[in-house]
């Protein structure tokens, strides 16, 4: 904490202006979305996932749904979209782009592959080589993925957590942080995991896998696509009360430093993960409905 920075803070070998951050999702899906993000104060950015160029992505359309309260705020969001389109050499050309830019914002990777270790260890080497400060390892996607064993079916496996962990360990000397899923029994034992893999950090939790509605008139899921729809990934405020239960524990249990995902809407939110042993927050679905800008307030509020 200085004058000029009252919010600034550690997390890891990072010192960051602010304890805000974006997380993987779709305000991080380009260059240009999160040069703006750091332009308004965002002390870091987590990029949307990077999967193998042979990883087939088909996204949707409808793929959200808004569950509203009475004064129109969102309560709930579900989303059944899936990982970035955007090939591996788009990202390692924007990457230094960014870094040249903003280079004392966090710039993190979010990579996700099949049960291969190869796969982890070639996009790991890729984005470092590209200059990302970290790795963030997306095992915890609920929705899409693990129908083809991976994402959440990596997850919940502690066992393969740890080896694909340590695969991207042994390829990259950057900081690596695994994703946890909420989707699981025992949380602990994923976390354990990742920490045995030789993980520098955690961060937590994902979507949490749902089924947010039914449309009473045409008796389809929602949201709808043809009439068919799947289980997606619930966020915003209902979900912040797991989110917070998960960092606790994990920060309780597990000598790492904690990022606390999860219904993060305004300071007073990020104020309780910290308080909860996160040392900074990422943030998305909140970005989503109010725009980039939302970070002034967060800072604010945060800081008085």
């Amino acid at each position: 904490m200085t004058a000029d920075h009252p919010l600034a803070t550690t997390l890891g070998p990072f010192h960051l202006e602010n304890p805000f951050l974006l997380s993987s999702a779709p305000p991080t899906a380009s260059y240009e979305q999160i040069r703006r993000a750091f332009s308004v104060g965002w002390a870091g950015a987590v990029i949307k996932t990077i999967r193998p160029d042979g990883m087939v992505i088909e996204d949707v359309s409808p793929r959200f749904h808004a569950i509203k309260g009475s004064d129109a705020e969102v309560q709930g969001f579900e989303n059944i979209e899936l990982l970035s389109k955007k090939t591996v050499s788009y990202w390692t050309s924007q990457i230094p782009r960014l870094k040249q830019e903003f280079p004392d914002r966090l710039l993190v990777a979010s990579i996700m592959g099949t049960t291969d270790p190869e796969e982890w260890r070639n996009l790991a080497g890729q984005v470092e080589e590209a200059g990302a400060d970290a790795i963030e390892m997306n095992v915890s996607c609920p929705h899409g993925m693990p129908e083809q064993g991976v994402g959440a079916a990596i997850g919940q496996n502690p066992a393969m957590v740890r080896n694909l962990t340590r695969a991207v360990k042994d390829a990259a000397d950057i900081p690596v942080i695994v994703k946890l899923t909420p989707n699981v029994t025992d949380v602990l034992l994923v976390a354990d995991a990742a920490s045995a893999g030789g993980a520098d950090m955690i961060s937590a939790i994902n979507t949490v896998q749902c089924l947010s509605g039914i449309d009473l008139d045409s008796f389809e899921p929602l949201p709808s696509v043809a009439g068919y729809s799947t289980y997606g990934g619930y966020s915003g405020p209902a979900v912040k009360p797991i989110g917070l239960r998960v960092v606790s524990q994990v920060a309780s249990a597990v000598d790492l430093p904690v990022i606390g995902i999860g219904g993060i809407s305004g300071w007073r939110d990020a104020a309780e993960y910290l308080l909860a042993g996160a040392s900074s927050v990422q943030v998305c679905t909140a970005v989503m409905w109010h725009g980039f800008g939302i970070v002034k307030e967060m800072q604010s509020g945060l800081s008085s």
